[in-house]
């Protein structure tokens, strides 16, 4: 039988130029691990694509607790309010379970 657990899924959709920093603000805030990629698109702060000097935007994810996707929200918004980012929570279903169960 497939056994999932709730969790909560932050992503963060930002300038390239800020991973560095929002990797260490991450971490600070109590994640232990996510996934980057790049991405392109278009919005409020123009259009953003990899080329030559390679100012695409990255998406960066991660599953963490109710309490830890609180903290990364607050200090995004205060951290990072005049910044080219935005962030959104989902509750979602991850597998395998144990892998999310905390440990002491």
């Amino acid at each position: 039988m497939l056994t999932t657990t709730k969790i909560t899924l932050v992503t963060v959709i930002a300038a390239f130029e800020l991973q560095a920093r929002l990797a260490k603000d991450l971490k600070a805030a109590g994640v232990k691990g996510y996934t980057v990629g790049k991405v392109d698109g278009h919005g409020t702060h123009g259009h953003r694509a990899a080329g030559i000097a390679d100012a695409s935007s990255i998406r960066i994810e991660m599953l963490v607790s109710p309490t830890v996707a609180e903290a990364i929200l607050k200090r995004l918004a205060s951290e990072y309010a005049d910044q080219p980012l935005i962030a959104y929570v989902q509750e979602v279903q991850a597998m395998p379970a144990e892998h999310f169960t905390p440990t002491a």
